[in-house]
């Protein structure tokens, strides 16, 4: 009975996930291409010279920010990319208890010889796979990226050396003119370099999911529930928004999980350390509270997320069951 409930929640999702995977990969991809031709020192020069206001909402510092590393790992903060994960995981974590309630075909499932955590497990099984999957997407489409796009560079023209004299003259082949060529992106950064962002993109799902199961585990109207989530979403992005632009109100980012999700920063910090990628708390970190480093954010966002699963499953087999309407 668990293999067929798992082939159903399957076929339920696996349109959704094919579409959302393919357009994160090839999102991941094209952006790159978009990123290589960039003339990156002219935006620079042009990023400094932003209102500081502007400067604050950026994730990292702007010199960080505009380089190849935090340009790309931009990619994972991109509202595509949010809306994404957003979708598959509200969708498909919705789905499990309020929508089979709205549409009235849980009695019938549960008149199976199933438990009802039995029952709510395969479709977080489900869910956590497409996570794993849409994090997969988006790596693929940045390692893909980086492999097969080149940036064009200028190189100053050769020259010859006069013997005897020790001039050097332009070589007659170039015309004394710069030469144009095209130089792999990979030079520049490693793909490897992206996994810890595809990682915390994937914690985000983790906590995504499991608010929005613990609240589908609650209600009986699905509608009801997707609202609810996009209200703690767009919330918790202006918590965000105003703990970065107002100086004082720093205090704010500390009640938003966006705190726990900063890719760029996480990348740039890597380019410049290696050994910042793998750690759980951040080396940089001041005061009586130290910061997290990228595994102490996804640790915390997939323990929240895990933490609201098990309330899930807890509020959903210890609640009364309504009838369909």
């Amino acid at each position: 009975m668990t293999w067929a409930l798992l082939k159903r929640t399957w076929r339920d999702g696996r349109v959704l996930l094919a579409a959302c995977a393919v357009t994160l990969l090839a999102f991941a991809w094209v952006r790159i291409l978009i990123v290589a031709s960039m003339e990156t020192h002219q935006f620079q020069r042009l990023a400094r010279n932003l209102p500081e206001i502007i400067q604050r909402l950026a994730p990292v510092p702007i010199d960080q920010l505009v380089s190849y590393p935090g340009l790309i790992g931009f990619t994972f903060e991109e509202p595509l990319a949010y809306l994404i994960m957003a979708v598959w995981t509200i969708a498909r974590a919705s789905d499990s208890v309020s929508g089979e309630l709205g549409r009235g075909s849980l009695e019938m499932l549960l008149a199976q010889p199933v438990s009802r955590s039995r029952y709510l497990v395969t479709h977080l099984l489900i869910t956590l796979l497409g996570i794993a999957i849409l994090a997969g997407a988006a790596y693929a489409g940045t390692h893909l990226g980086i492999r097969t796009t080149g940036i064009r560079a200028q190189q100053p023209p050769r020259t010859w050396t006069v013997p005897f004299f020790g001039t050097r003259i332009p070589a007659p082949t170039t015309g004394g003119k710069p030469e144009t060529v095209i130089i792999p992106m990979s030079h520049y950064v490693k793909p490897r370099l992206f996994v810890i962002a595809a990682l915390n993109y994937a914690a985000l799902g983790v906590f995504l999911a499991g608010v929005t199961t613990a609240v589908s585990a609650l209600d009986r109207n699905r509608g009801r529930t997707i609202g609810l989530i996009v209200g703690f979403y767009v919330i918790e992005t202006v918590l965000e928004l105003t703990g970065m632009a107002v100086e004082g109100c720093r205090w704010l980012l500390r009640l938003t999980f966006f705190a726990a999700y900063e890719p760029v920063a996480f990348v740039t910090a890597s380019a410049r350390n290696p050994a910042v990628a793998w750690s759980i708390l951040s080396p940089e970190s001041k005061g009586q509270w130290p910061d997290l480093g990228p595994i102490g954010c996804d640790l915390l966002l997939a323990s929240l997320g895990l933490l609201g699963m098990l309330l899930g499953v807890l509020f959903f087999c210890r609640r009364d069951l309504p009838a369909p309407l």
